[in-house]
């Protein structure tokens, strides 16, 4: 997915200037009124020091707020350029949408060639850590042994955080598809919702499920979960004569859910994916590489399904939120979810 989102006049001078001065060891740049646009540059703390200038970066991360850094790495090579991009998991949706679907863009017009590598971080230490420098340049290398040493000496969020990431970057990198920000992706396939197989995780459904996705009707909600222990998707519940601003009420704040709400008065069908920061990996893990499948299997029981929400809180899926998906305003490309935005001179 594209945004329409374009580089400025002012980052392509700001980037031409990284490009040649040495000293510069990164350039931030945000989007601002639906256009990629240059922070003021960082230098090196001492000449070429990329670890001890690393420190540095935390005056422009902020918890909630996503941002790309283009950095210079002088010992990667004859290419020393990198482009990353932060986007951290309790980000607005909206924003993480946006980012996301843009960062291609970013590298494209001010030159992929020029750039030695891409990267994708979740949370500030993955910026600031020496030690997640040495351990992307260990992956890189092949070095499996080197990731099963760190795993070790991994507390269990560290662990759970680390096979979160490397299961986002296979989304990623796995297919083309349309990249919402938060662990992966939404595949395309000719004729409808789905994914190649490789990219999904199937599992038996339970038949009180099947029925409630079929028989879905407006102002209803239906939602599913997956048992953990048995892998099955099963019914969590269904919710009949429920007003969007409701919906948020009947979703799990602590376990991951996926839900199905039949826009009142409408055709519009809504797939709610919800993953609270809390739920276990496995859990994580589970939903993350079902929820194709579980677009298929609404598919399959005759819902056609329109729009898309994927959210860290059930506390983010209001009911301005809903009708936005069913209403797009006409005038603000920035605030209209997961619809695209306009291209330039449409």
């Amino acid at each position: 997915m594209q945004s329409g989102i374009s580089a400025s006049s002012e980052l392509h001078d700001a980037f031409n200037n990284f490009a040649s001065d040495s000293s510069i060891f990164c350039l931030p740049v945000n989007i601002t009124a639906e256009s990629l646009t240059p922070l003021s540059p960082i230098r090196f703390s001492s000449p070429g020091a990329f670890y001890p200038s690393l420190s540095q970066l935390s005056s422009v991360l902020q918890p909630k707020t996503p941002i790309y850094l283009l950095l210079r790495r002088p010992e990667s090579g004859s290419s020393s350029l990198i482009a990353l991009t932060y986007i951290p998991s309790n980000a607005p949706v909206r924003a993480k949408t946006l980012f996301a679907s843009t960062r291609a863009t970013l590298v494209r017009e001010l030159g992929s060639e020029k750039f030695a590598s891409t990267v994708f971080a979740t949370e500030e230490d993955e910026i600031v850590s020496e030690s997640a420098w040495k351990e992307r340049d260990a992956e890189k290398n092949g070095s499996s042994k080197s990731r099963s040493e760190r795993e070790e000496l991994m507390g269990e969020k560290e662990r759970e955080l680390e096979a979160v990431r490397r299961a986002e970057d296979e989304a990623r990198s796995g297919t083309p598809g349309r990249d919402i920000g938060i662990g992966g992706s939404f595949p395309r396939r000719n004729g409808g919702i789905g994914a190649p197989s490789s990219m999904q995780y199937k599992m038996p459904v339970d038949d009180e499920a099947k029925n409630a996705l079929a028989s879905l009707q407006p102002g209803h909600l239906v939602q599913l979960a997956i048992d953990i222990k048995q892998e099955t998707f099963v019914l969590a519940g269904v919710e009949n004569a429920t007003v969007p601003n409701s919906v948020q009420s009947h979703i799990s704040s602590s376990s991951p859910r996926y839900t199905f709400y039949h826009y009142p008065d409408t055709d519009v069908v809504i797939f709610v994916y919800t993953c609270p920061s809390g739920s276990s990996i496995k859990e994580r893990m589970l939903y993350a590489s079902s929820r194709m499948y579980a677009l298929q299997l609404a598919e399959d029981q005759g819902l056609k399904i329109s729009k898309k929400i994927e959210a860290s809180s059930p506390d983010e899926v209001t009911g301005d939120r809903l009708q936005e998906e069913v209403s797009p305003p006409q005038n603000d490309g920035l605030n209209r979810g997961f619809a695209r935005p306009r291209r330039p001179g449409r």
